[in-house]
C-alpha cells in the first residue's frame, strides 16, 4: 500500500466526497474505505480491500459509471474517480492484478481531454497538433494552461502527428505504455520547432509533456 501517496490526497478526496453528497459515498463499502484512509490505517484498509474483494469491481464500475455521466459536476466527478482510484489500487496491492487499475487511470487520464475526439483532415499524411497556451474555464475558475491543440484525434495506421510547438516554452512529449500503447518519445521541442511521429500500429497512445504533467494529450489509431 502507498501510504505516502494516499495520505498526501485524503484531505482532498474526503474533502470531494462531502461536497459530493450522499451519492458518492451511499456505499458502506467505500465509506469504511474512506474512513481508513483518513486515519492512514494502512491494516484497516488493507482488511477492507481483502474482506471486499469480490465485491470492489461492481463499486468500481459503479464510481465509473456515475463519473462518466455528463450531467455530472467536475468536483463530483473527480471524487468518484479518486475514490475509485484508491479502491483499485488497494485491489492491485491485494491480488497483483493490474486490470482494473489500468480501467480507472484511463477513465482518470480521458477525463482530462476534450470529452468527444475529433478526425481531423490530413495534408499529405500529416495531422497537425499544436501545443501553445490557452485561458481555461472550469465550474468556477479560469485560468491560463499550456494544452495540446486539439487534444485527443482518430486518425489511421500509418498515418503522421507532427507537433507544433506554439508556445514560449519548451516541451517534451512521452506515451504512456502502463495505459496505453507506448512508442512516442519526443527529445526537448523547443518553442518555433516541432517533432513527427509516424504510427505504424493501431491503439491508444495516451501521451504527456514530461515537463509539464497537466499537458495531455490522446491520438486513436484505428485500421
Amino acid at each position: 500500500m502507498e501510504i505516502k501517496k494516499i495520505a498526501s490526497v485524503t484531505a482532498v478526496i474526503m474533502m470531494l466526497a462531502l461536497n459530493a453528497g450522499a451519492k458518492a459515498v451511499e456505499s458502506e463499502l467505500v465509506t469504511k474505505y474512506l474512513e481508513a484512509v483518513d486515519s492512514k490505517n494502512a491494516l484497516k484498509m488493507s482488511a477492507i480491500i481483502k474482506e471486499n474483494k469480490d465485491k470492489i469491481p461492481a463499486e468500481i464500475k459503479a464510481l465509473l459509471e456515475e463519473a462518466a455521466k455528463p450531467e455530472i459536476t467536475s468536483e463530483d466527478k473527480e471524487s468518484r474517480l479518486y475514490i475509485a482510484e484508491l479502491l483499485a489500487s488497494g485491489l492491485k496491492e491485494e491480488t497483483g492484478d493490474f486490470t482494473l487499475l489500468k480501467e480507472v487511470k484511463k477513465a482518470v487520464f480521458n477525463s482530462r481531454l476534450t470529452a468527444v475526439p475529433t478526425r481531423p483532415k490530413a495534408e499529405n499524411g500529416i495531422h497537425v497538433v499544436v501545443t501553445t497556451h490557452v485561458m481555461v474555464k472550469s465550474d468556477t475558475t479560469e485560468e491560463a494552461k499550456n494544452m495540446f491543440l486539439p487534444d485527443n484525434i482518430i486518425i489511421k495506421k500509418g498515418e503522421t502527428v507532427r507537433w507544433e510547438n506554439k508556445d514560449a516554452v519548451a516541451h517534451v512529449l512521452i506515451s504512456m505504455p502502463v495505459i496505453g500503447t507506448g512508442g512516442i518519445k519526443a527529445t526537448r521541442i523547443e518553442p518555433g520547432a516541432s517533432f513527427e511521429f509516424k504510427f505504424d500500429k493501431p491503439g491508444e497512445y495516451f501521451y504527456i509533456c514530461y515537463i509539464h504533467k497537466g499537458m495531455v494529450g490522446k491520438v486513436t489509431v484505428e485500421e
